[in-house]
């Protein structure tokens, strides 16, 4: 049992120290990946870095027309958007001057037929003041003599007026 025993530690020592060199030679492989990892990170890094600036310096040159051409639609549209804002303006103030001129003349014809209607309005009152006139010319025998009115009289009537110095006409035959 000894020499089991003897064996079993031999083989274990052994196991130890393969084990130990496996270890050693793995953590060496461990290393190895490592320095290899960096080095393609570095180089990923140098591609990415060029990359970077090659896309820059291509998107520049592929976008600088594309830029300028849009400065240039841009001025354009502006000034003709000024240009149509001007025109509205101008539009504007030519139906304000418009209006403002119809304003003038419809109150200058509103004043012209505010006269007119004054005047009829007088003509009117005087023709409404003539009735009575003429409903007692009418009732009257009387007749018109050149410029004047010539009037049968009836004597048996009351003189009238502030001198009693009127005498009333006949009635008209035909009433």
């Amino acid at each position: 049992m000894r020499d089991v025993l003897k064996a079993v530690a031999v083989l274990l020592a052994r196991l130890e120290q393969g084990e130990a060199q496996l270890h050693v030679a793995v953590d060496r492989q461990l290393r190895a990946v490592h320095g290899e990892v960096a080095r393609i990170q570095q180089r990923i890094d140098g591609i990415v870095s060029t990359a970077q600036a090659r896309i820059t310096d291509e998107a520049r040159v592929a976008l600088g027309p594309v830029t300028a051409e849009y400065g240039r639609v841009m001025d354009t549209a502006s000034a003709r958007l000024h240009m149509a804002g001007r025109t509205v303006w101008t539009w504007y103030a030519g139906l304000a001057g418009l209006g403002l001129l119809l304003a003038v003349i419809a109150w200058g014809v509103l004043g012209y037929y505010q006269r007119e209607l004054g005047q009829a309005r007088a003509e009117l009152a005087r023709y409404e003041n003539a009735i009575p006139v003429v409903r007692a010319f009418s009732a009257s025998d009387a007749i018109v003599c050149g410029d004047r009115i010539c009037v049968n009289v009836d004597p048996g009537a009351p003189r009238r007026g502030d001198r009693q110095q009127y005498l009333p006409a006949r009635p008209s035959a035909g009433q």
